[in-house]
C-alpha cells in the first residue's frame, strides 16, 4: 500500500498534469504571439514552471548532455552573456538578456522534455492559425471601420504587434495551411481541405492589405526557394511545368512592374526649362527653381508655383489654413506643391481648380502624389521606394524614408564594425556605438530616426565583432541542419522565412520576435520526426 502511494504521489503530476501543462502553456503561448503580450510571458512562466516542478532530473540531464544540438542554440544566449567583459552600459546590457531569455528557456524546456508527438505539434499549429486569423479579422474591422479606432498609416492597425513581424506570421501561417491543405486532400478529407485552402486565400490577400513588402519579398523568395529545394521530389511533370511558369509569370510581372514604374517617374515630362512659362495666365509670377531635380511621379516638383494664387484659392477649397500641417504633420503647403507636380499641374488658380474633391481629402490625409489614389498596391510600393532613393540619391536625406534609413543605418554599422572588427562592441554598447558613428558621419538623420541596423546579421557583426559573429551563425544554422526534421516542408519554410527576415530587420532584438523564433524552431528540431 505504502509502494502504490509512493508511485502515486511520485508519478502523479508528470503523468497526469506535466505533459498536459506543458501543452496547455505552448498553446497559450501560439495564441499570445499575434494577440497579447502579456499572454506570451505568462505562458512562458507556466512553461518554466511545469518544468521545474515536473522534476525527473535524472533524465533531463542525460537528455542535456547528450543532446549537441541543444547546446547549438545555447552558444546564442551564452555569447549575449559573455561579451558583457567589453561592455560598459550594464543597464542596457541586461535589459537585452532579459529579451533574449527564451533562447535558453525554450532549448532547454523543450529539449529536456518528453518529445511532442505529430498531433500535438498539428494542435500547436492549428491553435497559432486561428490566432493569427483572428488577428486579420480585427486589422481588417478597423479598415473597415466597424471597429473605431484611430490610425494614420495602415500598419497601424496591426495594434497588437508590429506589422512586419504579424507579415512574418502570415506568411507563416500560408505555409501551415498548405501543409493542411495536402494533408486533408490525401486523406480525402475534401471539405477540410477547402476550408484550409479558403483560409490560405484570405491570408493572401490580407498580405496585400497590409502592405508590407518585406513580407511579399519574403513570400516570393520563399516560392522559389521550395520550388528549387523539393524539384526533383516533384514526381509529376506537369507540376513541374506549372511551377516553372507560375514563376516566369511572376518574374516577369515583377520586372515589368518596376520597369513602369522607373519609366513613368524619370520619363514622364523633361520639359525645356528654358522655354518654361514667367507668368500665370492671370500675370502673377511663377516660381521656377531648375536647379532643383526633384520629380513626384515624373513630374519636376519646384517649377511653375505661383505662391500668391496658391494663397489665395487653396481656403476656398479646404478648411485647413495655408500654414496648416496634414494629417501626417507635414506642412499642408509643401503636400499641395508636391501633389498637383504629380498630376502634372501647375501650382496656381488653374491647377488647384483641376483638382477634385478626392484629391483635396488625399491632400489633407498627407499623400504628397495621385499615384496612391491607385488602387493597385504593388505599383505604390514600387513607387514609394523609388522615390525614396531618387530622394535619398539627390538630397542626402534619408529622414522617414524606410529603405533610405536603412543605408544610412548600414553605413553606421560598417564605420563601427571597422573600429572593432574582432570582438564587436559588446551587449550593451549597440546604441551609445551608433550616436557616435552617425555624429562622425554628420548624418542628415534626425536623432529619433538614428537606430540601429534593422539587420540581425549586421547587428550581431557589431555587437560580437567577427569571432562572436562566426558562433552567432554556429548557433543558429546548425540546429537546422543536424535536425532530423531538417527535409520537412513546415521546418524548411519556416528557417527560409526568419532567416530571410533577418536580412531586414532586427527579428530577434524584440520578445515577439525572438520568440517566434525560438519557439517554432525548438518545436521542429525537438518534436518527433515527420516528413
Amino acid at each position: 500500500m505504502q509502494l502504490i502511494k509512493a508511485i502515486s504521489i511520485k508519478d502523479f503530476y508528470k503523468v497526469l498534469i506535466g505533459k498536459n501543462l506543458l501543452i496547455f502553456s505552448l498553446l497559450l503561448l501560439v495564441l499570445g504571439l499575434p494577440l497579447s503580450p502579456f499572454l506570451v510571458g505568462f505562458s512562458q512562466f507556466l512553461l518554466f514552471f511545469n518544468w521545474v516542478i515536473e522534476g525527473n532530473w535524472s533524465e533531463k540531464f542525460q537528455r542535456f548532455k547528450n543532446n549537441r544540438i541543444l547546446w547549438f542554440f545555447l552558444i546564442l544566449p551564452l555569447i549575449h552573456l559573455l561579451w558583457l567583459i567589453n561592455t560598459h552600459n550594464l543597464d542596457y546590457a541586461i535589459h537585452d538578456i532579459k529579451i533574449k531569455l527564451p533562447l535558453i528557456l525554450f532549448p532547454l524546456v523543450i529539449g529536456t522534455s518528453n518529445a511532442l508527438s505529430k498531433k500535438e505539434v498539428e494542435l500547436i499549429f492549428k491553435f497559432f492559425l486561428f490566432a493569427v486569423f483572428s488577428g486579420t479579422v480585427v486589422t481588417v474591422a478597423i479598415l473597415t471601420g466597424i471597429y473605431n479606432y484611430p490610425y494614420n498609416d495602415i500598419r497601424e492597425t496591426s495594434i497588437f504587434i508590429s506589422h512586419i513581424r504579424f507579415g512574418l506570421m502570415i506568411v507563416f501561417s500560408m505555409v501551415l495551411t498548405s501543409y493542411f491543405i495536402l494533408k486533408s486532400y490525401q486523406n480525402q478529407q475534401h471539405w477540410i481541405s477547402f476550408g484550409f485552402f479558403l483560409l490560405f486565400v484570405w491570408f493572401l490577400l490580407f498580405l496585400v492589405i497590409l502592405q508590407s513588402i518585406t513580407s511579399w519579398i519574403i513570400l516570393f523568395i520563399l516560392i522559389n526557394f521550395l520550388f528549387f529545394f523539393y524539384y526533383q521530389k516533384i514526381k509529376w511533370n506537369y507540376l513541374k511545368t506549372t511551377g516553372w511558369s507560375i514563376l516566369g509569370v511572376i518574374l516577369i510581372f515583377s520586372l515589368s512592374l518596376v520597369g513602369k514604374v522607373c519609366y513613368d517617374f524619370y520619363f514622364t515630362s523633361n520639359p525645356k526649362f528654358s522655354e518654361l512659362p514667367t507668368h500665370t495666365p492671370r500675370g502673377n509670377l511663377y516660381r521656377n527653381d531648375t536647379l532643383s531635380e526633384i520629380k513626384e511621379n515624373g513630374h519636376y516638383v519646384n517649377v511653375l508655383v505661383c505662391n500668391k494664387e496658391l494663397s489665395e484659392t487653396w481656403p476656398t477649397l479646404s478648411n485647413i489654413p495655408n500654414k496648416g500641417i496634414d494629417a501626417n504633420g507635414y506642412p499642408i503647403r509643401s503636400t499641395l506643391i508636391r501633389y498637383l507636380a504629380s498630376k502634372g499641374l501647375p501650382k496656381d488658380y488653374d491647377g488647384l481648380m483641376a483638382l477634385n474633391a478626392e484629391d483635396i481629402k488625399m491632400i489633407e490625409q498627407g499623400y504628397a502624389s495621385c499615384v496612391y489614389r491607385s488602387r493597385f498596391i504593388p505599383y505604390t510600393k514600387v513607387y514609394d521606394i523609388i522615390w525614396e532613393l531618387d530622394m535619398y540619391a539627390r538630397t542626402g536625406n534619408a529622414n522617414f524614408k524606410s529603405v533610405a534609413q536603412r543605408m544610412e543605418y548600414w553605413k553606421g554599422a560598417a564605420l563601427i564594425i571597422k573600429k572593432n572588427f574582432l570582438f564587436g562592441v559588446g551587449t550593451g554598447d549597440l546604441n551609445q556605438e551608433y550616436k557616435v558613428a552617425y555624429n562622425q558621419l554628420h548624418s542628415k538623420l534626425d536623432v529619433k530616426n538614428r537606430l540601429r541596423a534593422h539587420n540581425q546579421f549586421i547587428t550581431f557583426f557589431v555587437t560580437f565583432g567577427f569571432v562572436g559573429f562566426l558562433l552567432a551563425l554556429v548557433s543558429m544554422f546548425l540546429p537546422g541542419y543536424y535536425s532530423p526534421n531538417k527535409n520537412s516542408f513546415v521546418s524548411v519554410a519556416f528557417l527560409v522565412i526568419i532567416f530571410l527576415s533577418m536580412l531586414n530587420e532586427d527579428t530577434l532584438e524584440t520578445q515577439a520576435g525572438v520568440t517566434f523564433y525560438i519557439l517554432f524552431y525548438t518545436l521542429f528540431v525537438f518534436s518527433s520526426k515527420s516528413e
